[in-house]
Protein backbone atom coordinates (compact mmCIF):
# COMPACT_ATOMS: atom_id res chain seq x y z
CA UNK A 1 0.00 0.00 0.00
CA UNK A 2 1.26 3.47 -0.67
CA UNK A 3 1.92 6.53 1.07
CA UNK A 4 -1.47 8.16 -0.64
CA UNK A 5 -4.14 5.35 -0.19
CA UNK A 6 -3.10 5.15 3.63
CA UNK A 7 -3.34 8.77 4.06
CA UNK A 8 -6.84 8.65 2.64
CA UNK A 9 -7.76 5.58 4.90
CA UNK A 10 -6.72 7.65 8.13
CA UNK A 11 -8.42 10.70 6.76
CA UNK A 12 -11.94 8.41 6.23
CA UNK A 13 -11.55 6.82 9.68
CA UNK A 14 -10.83 9.70 11.51
CA UNK A 15 -14.08 11.39 9.90
CA UNK A 16 -16.18 8.15 10.71
CA UNK A 17 -14.98 8.75 14.37
CA UNK A 18 -15.73 12.43 14.55
CA UNK A 19 -18.98 11.64 12.81
CA UNK A 20 -19.72 9.78 16.26
CA UNK A 21 -17.73 6.23 14.95
CA UNK A 22 -21.51 4.75 14.64
CA UNK A 23 -22.67 6.89 11.81
CA UNK A 24 -24.77 9.27 14.58
CA UNK A 25 -24.16 12.41 14.90
CA UNK A 26 -25.31 14.41 18.04
CA UNK A 27 -27.64 17.64 18.46
CA UNK A 28 -28.27 19.80 21.21
CA UNK A 29 -32.48 19.74 22.37
CA UNK A 30 -34.22 21.78 24.39
CA UNK A 31 -38.12 21.75 25.31
CA UNK A 32 -40.65 23.64 27.83
CA UNK A 33 -44.10 23.57 28.24
CA UNK A 34 -46.33 25.88 27.27
CA UNK A 35 -49.48 26.20 29.61
CA UNK A 36 -53.16 26.18 28.48
CA UNK A 37 -56.24 27.11 29.96
CA UNK A 38 -59.60 27.96 29.13
CA UNK A 39 -60.56 30.00 26.44
CA UNK A 40 -63.71 31.50 26.62
CA UNK A 41 -65.86 33.15 23.77
CA UNK A 42 -68.00 36.58 24.86
CA UNK A 43 -71.18 37.50 23.27
CA UNK A 44 -73.69 40.25 21.90
CA UNK A 45 -76.91 40.50 22.27
CA UNK A 46 -80.22 43.22 22.18
CA UNK A 47 -82.41 42.61 25.18
CA UNK A 48 -85.31 44.16 26.61
CA UNK A 49 -85.70 44.45 30.16
CA UNK A 50 -87.62 47.05 32.87
CA UNK A 51 -85.79 49.92 31.65
CA UNK A 52 -85.71 49.35 27.95
CA UNK A 53 -88.72 47.79 27.30
CA UNK A 54 -88.34 47.35 22.60
CA UNK A 55 -90.65 49.74 21.17
CA UNK A 56 -93.30 51.89 22.26
CA UNK A 57 -96.64 52.72 20.65
CA UNK A 58 -97.06 54.47 17.33
CA UNK A 59 -97.51 58.52 17.95
CA UNK A 60 -99.43 60.62 15.39
CA UNK A 61 -97.60 64.32 15.52
CA UNK A 62 -99.40 66.06 12.82
CA UNK A 63 -98.47 69.54 13.82
CA UNK A 64 -101.23 70.45 14.73
CA UNK A 65 -101.65 68.82 18.11
CA UNK A 66 -99.45 66.82 20.70
CA UNK A 67 -98.88 63.67 20.00
CA UNK A 68 -101.52 61.54 20.51
CA UNK A 69 -101.67 57.50 20.55
CA UNK A 70 -102.23 55.70 16.91
CA UNK A 71 -103.74 52.86 16.50
CA UNK A 72 -103.35 50.50 13.64
CA UNK A 73 -105.74 51.25 10.65
CA UNK A 74 -106.46 55.06 12.11
CA UNK A 75 -106.23 57.13 8.82
CA UNK A 76 -103.75 59.81 8.14
CA UNK A 77 -103.86 63.16 6.35
CA UNK A 78 -101.10 64.25 4.22
CA UNK A 79 -98.69 66.37 6.13
CA UNK A 80 -98.68 63.32 9.07
CA UNK A 81 -96.01 61.89 11.00
CA UNK A 82 -96.03 58.78 12.48
CA UNK A 83 -93.05 57.86 15.72
CA UNK A 84 -92.09 54.92 16.94
CA UNK A 85 -89.26 54.75 19.57
CA UNK A 86 -87.61 51.79 20.91
CA UNK A 87 -85.16 51.13 23.50
CA UNK A 88 -82.92 47.85 24.06
CA UNK A 89 -80.34 46.97 26.47
CA UNK A 90 -77.18 45.94 24.74
CA UNK A 91 -75.48 43.03 25.95
CA UNK A 92 -71.82 43.12 25.05
CA UNK A 93 -68.93 40.41 26.59
CA UNK A 94 -65.40 40.26 25.25
CA UNK A 95 -62.07 42.14 25.46
CA UNK A 96 -61.95 44.64 22.59
CA UNK A 97 -65.47 44.30 21.62
CA UNK A 98 -66.57 46.86 18.83
CA UNK A 99 -70.28 46.68 17.07
CA UNK A 100 -71.87 48.86 14.51
CA UNK A 101 -75.54 49.46 14.49
CA UNK A 102 -78.09 49.48 11.89
CA UNK A 103 -81.75 49.46 10.88
CA UNK A 104 -82.82 47.56 8.16
CA UNK A 105 -84.70 49.93 5.20
CA UNK A 106 -88.13 49.98 5.68
CA UNK A 107 -90.57 48.17 3.08
CA UNK A 108 -94.13 49.22 2.22
CA UNK A 109 -96.54 47.86 0.17
CA UNK A 110 -99.98 48.88 -1.09
CA UNK A 111 -101.35 51.73 -2.69
CA UNK A 112 -100.31 54.09 -0.23
CA UNK A 113 -97.07 53.21 -0.28
CA UNK A 114 -95.90 55.81 -2.84
CA UNK A 115 -97.13 58.44 -0.55
CA UNK A 116 -94.95 57.83 2.40
CA UNK A 117 -91.89 58.03 3.35
CA UNK A 118 -90.27 55.59 6.14
CA UNK A 119 -86.59 56.36 7.88
CA UNK A 120 -85.27 54.77 11.20
CA UNK A 121 -83.07 57.84 12.63
CA UNK A 122 -81.97 58.18 15.55
CA UNK A 123 -79.65 55.38 16.36
CA UNK A 124 -77.91 56.29 19.92
CA UNK A 125 -76.37 54.23 22.91
CA UNK A 126 -76.99 55.95 25.70
CA UNK A 127 -78.82 58.96 24.85
CA UNK A 128 -76.16 60.16 22.49
CA UNK A 129 -75.86 59.59 18.46
CA UNK A 130 -73.91 56.79 17.37
CA UNK A 131 -73.66 54.06 15.07
CA UNK A 132 -71.38 51.53 16.61
CA UNK A 133 -70.52 50.70 20.43
CA UNK A 134 -68.27 48.84 22.52
CA UNK A 135 -67.68 46.59 25.79
CA UNK A 136 -67.67 49.84 27.53
CA UNK A 137 -71.37 50.36 27.12
CA UNK A 138 -72.90 47.16 28.07
CA UNK A 139 -75.64 47.68 30.11
CA UNK A 140 -76.55 51.06 28.11
CA UNK A 141 -79.65 51.99 26.04
CA UNK A 142 -79.49 51.25 22.65
CA UNK A 143 -82.55 53.50 21.09
CA UNK A 144 -83.84 53.94 17.75
CA UNK A 145 -86.83 56.41 15.77
CA UNK A 146 -89.14 55.19 13.71
CA UNK A 147 -91.05 57.55 11.59
CA UNK A 148 -93.48 57.08 8.82
CA UNK A 149 -94.15 60.46 7.02
CA UNK A 150 -97.41 60.79 4.33
CA UNK A 151 -95.71 63.15 1.87
CA UNK A 152 -96.94 63.13 -1.53
CA UNK A 153 -100.31 62.41 -1.94
CA UNK A 154 -100.27 63.59 -5.28
CA UNK A 155 -98.22 60.31 -6.48
CA UNK A 156 -100.61 57.65 -5.42
CA UNK A 157 -102.14 56.12 -8.39
CA UNK A 158 -106.22 54.84 -7.80
CA UNK A 159 -109.35 55.40 -9.25
CA UNK A 160 -110.74 58.19 -7.63
CA UNK A 161 -110.73 61.80 -8.18
CA UNK A 162 -108.79 62.87 -4.77
CA UNK A 163 -105.49 61.32 -4.80
CA UNK A 164 -104.60 59.48 -1.71
CA UNK A 165 -108.09 58.72 -0.95
CA UNK A 166 -109.05 55.74 1.30
CA UNK A 167 -106.02 53.44 -0.04
CA UNK A 168 -103.59 51.58 2.14
CA UNK A 169 -100.51 50.49 2.75
CA UNK A 170 -98.45 47.63 4.75
CA UNK A 171 -95.44 48.46 6.90
CA UNK A 172 -92.88 45.03 7.12
CA UNK A 173 -91.47 44.71 10.13
CA UNK A 174 -87.91 46.55 10.77
CA UNK A 175 -84.70 45.34 11.75
CA UNK A 176 -82.45 46.62 14.07
CA UNK A 177 -79.26 45.00 13.86
CA UNK A 178 -75.95 45.27 15.85
CA UNK A 179 -72.94 43.26 14.11
CA UNK A 180 -69.81 42.50 15.58
CA UNK A 181 -66.78 44.12 13.70
CA UNK A 182 -63.04 43.51 14.27
CA UNK A 183 -60.09 44.97 12.57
Amino acid sequence: MNKSTKGALAAGAAAVLLVGGAGTLAFWADDETVPGGTIDAGHLDLTTDGTNTGCGVWELDSGEAAPVTWNDGDPLVPGDVLAMECAFTIDAQGNHLRATVSASAPNLTGSLAAGLDIDAVGLTVNNVAATEFTEANDGQALGVTVTVTFTDPGSVDNTYNDPATDVSAVLDDITVTATQVHS
